[in-house]
């Protein structure tokens, strides 16, 4: 014992949250030079290559969770890794709009590895309270890839241009695959390995898909985070060009969103100590719908002063931020023997409504808070509805 009482962080889940922080990191970092990237290139959609960026991940995700249920965690996690750093170098020579797009889906498709296996690695260690804590501990962790991306962005774009922030997400990838080999250890159980064969995976997807309450926590999740998501996808050229903001002016403010994250992380930690997961996702799933009506009714009266806005979106993130640890943790907790597959489908269906979410961003983003705000609201209010029409009867015998 140290001089301390409070346990040591585990390393196996430091390192996981590095790996799902990945994925955040991959997202943010070049937000600051999506205005040098259409410049240099000469053409709009830059929003489009973080949108096909998120339906990699849907499309990946499915495939990494039935292989890890049959080889082990760590081995898709080296092909993974080895995909995303050679997506990178390709995003960082791209010629064109269109070179980039498809690195982008490059990226994700090795990125989305350490997002699946992740979950997974902590359903095979944790029982569902236990797990709740360990997905609150990773939001933690997670939540300095934001802090921390986009301001790092802003700087290596003001001063080495928007290719060196796809040098330096290559240089991490190698970093991560070396610390996942000497730090991980493999923690799927192999009495519990499933047939990877095109059937039994088919098979295991239709047993999930059959799961009212699984499906309703997967598309929760899904539509809360697409309303998050649709913020970080349309700010860059909405607020830089309402405001005037310089690459690292946003690069901080985008920052401050990992601080938001960070707050509900802890707040829900401390909460699990006494309440369990279910309890707290019927608190909180109400704010960020709340929080994105408001933001738009005030987008629809007046022009917005940015520090209403800020003001207006930081709960927002907080409030996403308290909910969905706990939806993951109730999502995956019956599904010990297909905690892959389950973590692929769950993460599948997320990325592809974010994707969605960006998509709607890219093709209607008319430069005005308004737009953005729809958006918003319209999913965390979509997220609260699945609460409502299902997982409010179904959860009351849920775990927690």
């Amino acid at each position: 014992m140290t001089g301390s009482s409070r346990p040591r962080l585990p390393a196996w889940l430091m390192l996981v949250g590095v790996m799902t922080a990945l994925g955040p990191v991959t997202i943010d970092m070049y937000l600051p030079g999506f205005v040098s990237i259409e410049r240099e290139f000469g053409t709009r959609g830059v929003e489009g290559t973080m949108a096909v960026f998120m339906a990699g991940l849907a499309i990946g995700q499915l495939f990494y969770g039935p292989i890890s249920d049959r080889f082990g965690r760590k081995p898709p996690l080296y092909f993974g890794y080895v995909i995303y750093t050679l997506g990178s170098i390709g995003c960082a020579i791209a010629a064109n709009m269109a070179m980039l797009t498809v690195m982008r889906v490059v990226q994700a498709l090795g990125g989305c590895a350490g997002l699946v296996i992740g979950r997974a690695i902590v359903r095979d260690r944790c029982e569902p309270h236990e797990a709740a804590r360990a997905f609150t501990t990773l939001t933690m962790i997670v939540a300095l890839g934001p802090v921390l991306a986009p301001a790092v962005g802003g700087v290596v774009v003001s001063h080495f241009g928007w290719r060196a922030t796809f040098v330096v997400q290559a240089v991490l990838g190698v970093l991560v695959m070396v610390l996942m080999h000497h730090v991980l250890k493999e923690s799927h159980d192999p009495r519990n390995a499933q047939a990877a064969t095109i059937g039994h995976v088919l098979s295991n997807y239709v047993y999930l898909l059959r799961d009212r309450q699984f499906i309703a926590y997967s598309l929760l999740m899904g539509f809360a985070m697409a309303s998050m998501f649709c913020y970080v996808t349309g700010a860059p050229l909405v607020i830089t060009a309402n405001y005037g903001l310089t690459p690292q002016q946003f690069g901080a403010l985008i920052g401050m969103n990992g601080f938001a994250f960070l707050t509900a992380s802890m707040l829900n930690m401390r909460a699990l100590k006494t309440v369990g997961p279910a309890q707290l996702l019927a608190r909180y799933i109400w704010g960020a719908p709340l929080l994105g009506t408001t933001l738009l009714v005030l987008s629809l009266l007046m022009k917005l002063p940015l520090w209403i806005i800020v003001g207006l979106q930081l709960p927002f993130f907080v409030c996403t931020g308290r909910v969905s640890p706990n939806v993951s943790a109730l999502a995956l907790a019956p599904h010990g023997r297909h905690a892959g597959t389950a973590s692929a489908l769950m993460g599948a269906t997320q990325s592809a409504l974010t994707a969605v979410g960006g998509l709607a961003v890219a093709a209607f983003n008319d430069g005005t808070v308004r737009t953005l705000a729809a958006i918003m609201a319209g999913g965390a209010t979509l997220a609260l509805l699945c609460y409502l029409l299902v997982i409010r009867r179904a959860g009351r015998d849920s775990p927690g």
